[in-house]
């Protein structure tokens, strides 16, 4: 195990997951819409990106 206590499957898991929630954030802003086909602004989009993200790591476990 790494110093920081974290091996390096979870640590690449959470890259993932990082990236594909900045990857679907890019695409409600350019599409202007999220995956409900409902309108956002840039800055609703990030919101809610923020808050799912935000939610799931509480919950979260290594």
């Amino acid at each position: 195990m790494p110093p920081n206590g974290f091996s390096q499957k979870a640590i690449n898991g959470l890259l993932i997951f990082v990236q594909s929630c900045y990857e679907d954030l890019l695409k409600e802003i350019k599409e202007g819409k999220d995956k409900q086909g409902r309108k956002v602004t840039e800055g609703e989009a990030i919101q809610k990106e923020i808050t799912q993200i935000k939610k799931y790591l509480e919950e979260f476990e290594i």
